[in-house]
């Protein structure tokens, strides 16, 4: 959610204490984690409704496959362009060319949904379900699509509450329309799935109404984004894999011995999936603390040392500012992974005994700790791809995110093949490895930074001529000679009526 914790600086400024401090966190907790807290509980809500309604235990698996599956790939998806996506916004703002971001919004959701009804499309053909549900759950698919979309848009303009409040809205008209229709005797399953799709297309209407509402409309064009592509086209490789991180070690065991067939080509590992659920709920704490160490700690170093770059410091100025610069930001990712490392120590104590008691066998219990400690080491990756693409290393952070996801991918194939009681050290030997990289790559980074700054930069910066920018050059000019092709002939059909008319005058005379 970028740029939350601009807002944030302004809780911790005011007096208080420690309430003022709890108000900040707070914020950031609904801001940042509401939206996921709302999105379980309709999905937990709904499956709990075809249980009371006597459905069949099959036909509740269809229904949480089924929107797992629109979950995770409709988030795969379009998250390959998201960070692609916020920096053609944020350079936007920046040369105040705000009129070209809702034609971005509108070129890239046409894209999205042409290659994503593609491969929905395909997919869902190959399900054997009823016609309806194809229909629902595709048109569930490509909403979901524009939702994620909207959703980096409104962050950028910090409609966090929106956000918020667009996703319980969805989720009430969800559960609630689910009932209504199961009450109204409508097969469960068909009012899930109906429920579900309305409310995701509620949640897209009340987006696009603030978008609508706040970004002033250019001029359409399916190729605004097109230029820029030559220049950050690392960030699509980026987005792509820091979204594949999440989920690549669970398709891997989707291949296991233990993976359960919920309709022909619908399949999932409920021993590792189970627990990775549960796993990756332990790290909601870092997902709030991280923003406020990032946003609100480590920003005021960074600001403050290229303000010293920018405003006429010296040079021992800039080296001084430097070493602070980099003592902030080891600090806060020390206190990042030590919080986080507390919380993974209490979920595999407390929590996994809960689970013990309730529906884990040992096999799932063991994978739950081992992954616990993965998602620690996770989120340390993942900081330190947010800190590269601060100091606008797009080669780096493309390079970590993609490391981590070949390597939890291979270490997971391994693991697969050493048998169950090794399910999910693949993930955790991931993460060690790729942050203890990350890190000695990260301070050699700030060691050179003076080098990076200076030296890196180009004298006389000239765009990029690449083949997008060459390609969205031909479509402009061709726009622009249709267009005066057709103001031409509005003037000669001009010409020619007002010259009729002033013939008929002149007979009438």
């Amino acid at each position: 959610m970028a740029g939350v914790g601009f807002e944030l600086k302004k809780l911790f400024r005011r007096r208080g204490g420690y309430m003022n401090a709890l108000r900040a966190y707070a914020t950031t907790a609904m801001v940042t984690e509401g939206p996921m807290v709302l999105c379980i509980v309709m999905l937990f809500a709904t499956r709990l409704l075809l249980r009371l309604w006597g459905t069949g235990y099959a036909d509740q698996e269809v229904y949480l496959i089924s929107i797992t599956y629109i979950m995770i790939f409709s988030l795969i998806l379009s998250n390959t362009f998201l960070m692609f996506s916020d920096r053609f916004i944020s350079d936007c703002i920046y040369e105040d060319h705000k009129d070209q971001i809702l034609p971005s919004f509108f070129s890239l959701v046409a894209y999205l949904l042409l290659l994503g009804g593609v491969v929905a499309g395909i997919y869902l053909l190959l399900l054997d379900i009823p016609l309806l549900h194809k229909v629902l759950n595709f048109l569930q698919f490509e909403t979901m699509l524009i939702v994620w979309v909207q959703m980096a848009y409104l962050s950028a303009i910090k409609k966090y509450l929106k956000v918020l409040t667009g996703f319980l809205a969805s989720a009430l008209l969800a559960v609630g329309g689910a009932a209504l229709l199961m009450f109204l005797r409508v097969e469960p399953l068909t009012a899930a799935f109906l429920g579900g799709t309305a409310g995701y297309l509620l949640m897209m209407l009340l987006y696009m109404q603030e978008l609508v509402s706040f970004y002033p409309m250019g001029r359409l064009s399916l190729v605004v984004l097109f230029p820029y592509l030559d220049k950050y086209k690392s960030l699509i490789a980026t987005g792509f894999f820091s979204a594949l991180g999440l989920f690549g070690h669970n398709f891997v065991y989707w291949f296991s011995e233990y993976h359960t067939t919920v309709i022909d080509n619908m399949v999932y590992c409920m021993k590792y999936d189970v627990a990775c659920f549960w796993a990756s709920l332990t790290i909601i704490p870092y997902l709030v603390i991280n923003v406020v160490s990032l946003e609100v700690n480590f920003y005021k170093a960074y600001r403050t040392y290229f303000d010293t770059i920018l405003y006429g410091g010296t040079l021992e100025d800039i080296r001084t500012e430097n070493r602070n610069l980099g003592r902030a930001l080891f600090r806060e990712l020390a206190h990042v992974f030590e919080l986080q490392f507390f919380v993974e120590l209490l979920c595999i104590t407390f929590l996994g005994n809960f689970l013990q008691n309730t529906a884990f066998d040992l096999e799932m219990l063991s994978i739950f700790r081992y992954l616990c400690v993965g998602y620690c080491f996770f989120v340390l990756v993942k900081s330190i791809v947010i800190l590269l693409l601060y100091f606008d290393d797009r080669r780096g952070a493309l390079i970590f995110s993609g490391l981590f996801v070949a390597l939890s991918i291979v270490f997971s194939a391994l693991m697969l093949l050493a048998g169950i009681d090794w399910y999910g050290i693949g993930f955790l030997a991931a993460g060690v490895v790729c942050s203890i990289a990350g890190l000695y790559y990260l301070h050699g980074y700030i060691e050179r930074l003076e080098y990076q700054v200076f030296c890196r930069q180009p004298l006389f910066y000239e765009e990029p001529e690449g083949v997008f920018k060459r390609l969205a050059d031909l479509v402009n000019e061709e726009e622009r000679r249709v267009s005066l092709k057709h103001q031409y002939r509005e003037k000669e059909r001009g010409r020619k009526e007002r010259a009729n008319n002033e013939g008929q005058e002149g007979r009438k005379s």
